[in-house]
């Protein structure tokens, strides 16, 4: 089947090829002479995505396909934006602020309103102004809009933290999306000038899109309507970044006379994960009706297993996984294990340390997180755009100048009290009250950047580079300043490799790039295929991936499904289709765990199955048959699996605390100990707290001393 022009959706199923389809119909597009290279349009959510569908198209046609816009939502808004941003006020020479950046603006700006950050938490104001943005409302339109005490403070927050970013040259990530479609919406000439430009509009992932994106896609495709959008509504798993499932779903309203395809055939998992998947997801109300099939049918049952902790559940990841590379069937780089937060990693990466056993930790501290790559993107950003007060703040001090807090604060009021940047205040360090060193420590920093952006005007960015950290020595400020500086500067080695691949580009144009490139960078853009060892990631950021095997923890309520969803029907289904997309990156094994006590963040919690393990049809579960309720009774495990993790020997544990004991926590305060039973892993105490009540804590865990 070939679809002609018009609108299209085409429902692709978990690992039905969806990249092969996009691909193919750009390819089919180009060489039926429907569309040249550059009147395409192919929109992604991923870096990585965007390059395999560029090596593939390429591949396909034989020709180098960099003239179609292919990219991220985020990486097309910057294009257009620096093309034409300038018809409604936006700097062409922007800088873009990340999630760090955003936090400390926020930060900055509560301080200067005198809030507290205890009572109103920063990033709980950096999510509502995200959410307002991500909704195209204004900052004018979110205080009218605001409802509680909080959204009225966030308002008002976002007044100043715009103004800032206007005042620094700079746009967040909502921004590149909310200023694109007010661009669109303001000056009809340039949106006429990209509807005639883009004949064809494909959009991967459509159910991820929130209301900034839908709105950019539907004005792009307003005037030829050949708009074709992939995705499935049941891998819509990023409702907390305002993506809106309805999108998809309501695709037929929004274009009545689209064609509808549903791609069921799977090329990735056995048909027993493809049932139990099923079974899972087919509980939500609000799907549309489609059930994925394979040529692979049969294959191993899934494997249900409750352990007694979460160091038991690790213990019986490390052993498993290890005999199934023993037995030659598969390498540890086939091996993922999923868990829904981040801090359940701990316990089993602690095991893993401990058995040798190789892994790679996906949504750690970024390579672009790091203190010295910020450092020296810092510079980078201030040599590109002087005007950027945040990375002027971070490296006016880095390395040290002899420069004092009092100098800098003198500075800065000095540049408030004139309506100037810090930058553009040391072009007037003569009218400072400031003392002769600072002033001299001062000038010679603004030397450096201006030598350094001189350069960047003439060479290769690698070049611009190496003269940045020869003239500000920082190479020696790292290697002198902690025992890591010799890890910290191949760091930013590293950093210098990656700058070397924009060499190509013309001067300014190298620096330009590279740090828009970086700052749109997630992190599995980052991951390095290469890396040997299980992969160990969280559900949010598993989707697009797959390996043979996979492993999930903490099937348990409260747990997954979330807390925060149970009061929430749509929060409940999001969570659905969460384990859903967890359970189909599995090729040929999947394992289901859950704990019958598992400690997070310093308190013991005892959690009942997951009711998703409910919804698996008995015949499907590898484990005692005859067990009502349609999984295996959650007493009993695979016994290879759970008393392989239990060491042969006891650790001898002391019993520290006894009933009457008092003790301190470190956020709840002082309590006293009702009872303290030693397990076989810890020490558990109850604790009636004098302002929380009682909670359950493990000793070897809880932040607590006796007092």
């Amino acid at each position: 089947m070939t679809a002609d022009d018009g609108p299209l959706l085409i429902f692709a199923g978990a690992g039905s090829g969806k990249t092969r389809v996009l691909t193919h119909r750009i390819a089919w597009l180009i060489q039926q002479g429907r569309a040249e290279p550059g009147e395409i349009l192919a929109v992604t959510f991923t870096n990585k995505a965007a390059r395999e569908m560029r090596s593939r198209v390429e591949n396909l046609l034989n020709l180098t396909a960099g003239a179609i816009w292919m990219g991220t939502f985020h990486a097309i808004g910057v294009r257009i934006l620096r093309r034409d941003g300038s018809a409604d006020g936006v700097d062409r020479h922007f800088v873009i602020y990340d999630e760090a950046d955003r936090l400390a603006v926020v930060k900055r700006v509560m301080s200067e309103m005198r809030l507290d950050e205890k009572r109103y938490p920063p990033s709980g104001m950096v999510a509502l102004i995200s959410r307002a943005k991500d909704e195209v409302i204004s900052a004018e339109d979110q205080a009218k809009a605001a409802g509680t005490h909080n959204e009225e403070l966030a308002a008002q927050i976002r007044l100043r933290y715009d103004a800032f970013l206007e005042q620094n040259r700079a746009l967040d990530f909502d921004d590149l999306l909310m200023r694109t479609v007010w661009l669109f919406d303001r000056h009809p000439e340039v949106l006429e000038k990209y509807q005639k430009r883009f004949k064809y509009i494909m959009v991967d992932e459509y159910q991820d899109t929130n209301r900034a994106q839908y709105l950019m896609v539907r004005h792009l495709a307003s005037m030829r309507r050949n708009l074709c959008v992939v995705g499935d509504d049941d891998q819509s798993i990023y409702m907390f970044r305002g993506a809106d499932v309805r999108n998809i779903l309501s695709f037929e309203h929004d274009y009545p006379d689209a064609q509808i395809v549903k791609l069921e055939q799977n090329y990735r998992s056995t048909q027993v994960i493809l049932d139990a998947a099923y079974h899972v997801i087919k509980a939500n109300p609000n799907r549309a009706d489609k059930r994925l099939w394979t040529d692979r049918p049969g294959g191993p049952k899934l494997v249900v297993a409750q352990t007694y902790d979460e160091q038991e559940e690790a213990q019986a990841v490390a052993q498993e996984a290890l005999r199934l590379v023993a037995q030659g069937d598969y390498r540890l780089g086939d091996l993922a294990v999923l868990y829904r937060t981040n801090a359940q990693s701990r316990a089993l990466e602690e095991v893993l340390l401990r058995r040798g056993v190789p892994y790679r930790l996906i949504g750690g501290l970024r390579f672009y997180e790091r203190r010295e790559v910020k450092d020296v993107l810092a510079y980078l950003r201030l040599i590109a755009n002087p005007q950027d007060t945040l990375s002027f703040s971070r490296v006016i001090n880095v390395p040290r100048r002899k420069l004092g807090e009092k100098s800098l604060a003198q500075l800065g009021y000095w540049a408030d009290a004139h309506g100037t940047s810090a930058w553009d205040a040391l072009s007037r360090l003569d009218e400072i009250d400031l003392t002769p060193t600072a002033r001299s420590a001062l000038a010679d920093f603004r030397d450096l950047i201006t030598e350094v952006r001189a350069a960047s005007e003439e060479r290769r960015l690698v070049e611009v580079i190496d003269l940045l950290l020869l003239r500000s020595a920082y190479e020696r400020y790292l290697k002198e300043g902690s025992p890591e500086g010799e890890e910290r500067w191949a760091n930013v080695l590293e950093l210098r490799g990656l700058a070397s691949e924009y060499d190509g580009l013309a001067p300014g144009e190298g620096l330009q790039a590279f740090l828009e490139d970086v700052a749109l960078m997630s992190d599995v853009d980052t991951m390095d295929d290469r890396a040997q060892g299980m992969t160990l990631i969280t559900l949010h950021m598993v989707k697009g991936l797959e390996f043979p095997v996979v492993f999930m923890l903490g099937m348990e309520e409260g747990l997954f499904p979330h807390s925060r969803s149970l009061d929430s029907p749509a929060g409940l289904e999001e969570e659905r289709r969460l384990a859903y997309v967890g359970m189909t990156r599995a090729k040929d094994r999947l394992y289901l765990f859950h704990a019958f006590r598992r400690h997070l963040f310093g308190q013991a919690n005892l959690n009942l199955p997951s009711r998703f393990l409910k919804d698996i049809p008995i015949e499907l579960v590898d484990g005692p048959a005859g067990i009502p309720s349609g999984m295996p009774d959650p007493g009993i495990a695979p016994a290879r699996l759970v008393d392989a993790a239990r060491p042969s020997a006891p650790v001898e544990l002391v019993q520290r605390y006894q009933p009457g004991d008092k003790v301190e926590h470190r956020s709840w305060g002082r309590g006293s100990v009702l009872k303290s039973t030693m397990t076989r892993t810890d020490e558990e105490i109850i604790v009636k707290f004098d302002r929380v009540g009682m909670k359950i804590l493990a000793v070897s865990l809880a932040p607590i001393v006796k007092v």
